[in-house]
């Protein structure tokens, strides 16, 4: 669970999923979480997670929310249920700002020695 590019020399520092700023210790991280990307729009509340932010706004405000606020984008979706440094996933692709699940359906069809493909192994 690391970011592209980091050297692994020394342990790394808790970090945003979100914006990608680094902090000290994780209790700061979720202090900034809370403040920064859990923030209610409408009642400056603080809630724990992006799903329990949507939840809010929807329940209290009757509104829907679709994107995590001040996240870069395609690290916005309300669905991960990340706390801290806790729940970031593991297969997330740093190049294409999807999970890796997602960004394996782009790779052009091509299956070599898969039995998916047109000819279901029919040969």
């Amino acid at each position: 669970m690391g970011r592209k590019g980091k050297k692994h020399l020394e342990e790394e520092k808790p970090w945003c999923f979100y914006c990608d700023r680094e902090f000290d210790d994780e209790k700061i991280l979720i202090q900034h979480q809370r403040a920064k990307h859990f923030k209610c729009l409408c009642c400056n509340r603080k809630l724990n997670t992006a799903g329990g932010m949507a939840i809010h706004m929807l329940t209290v405000h009757k509104q829907t929310m679709s994107k995590v606020p001040n996240a870069k984008e395609g690290r916005d979706s309300t669905e991960w249920v990340i706390e801290g440094m806790n729940g970031i996933p593991e297969d997330f692709d740093y190049e294409t700002g999807q999970p890796a699940a997602k960004a394996a359906k782009f790779d052009g069809g091509y299956n070599p020695g898969g039995g998916s493909g047109m000819m279901g192994g029919m040969m």
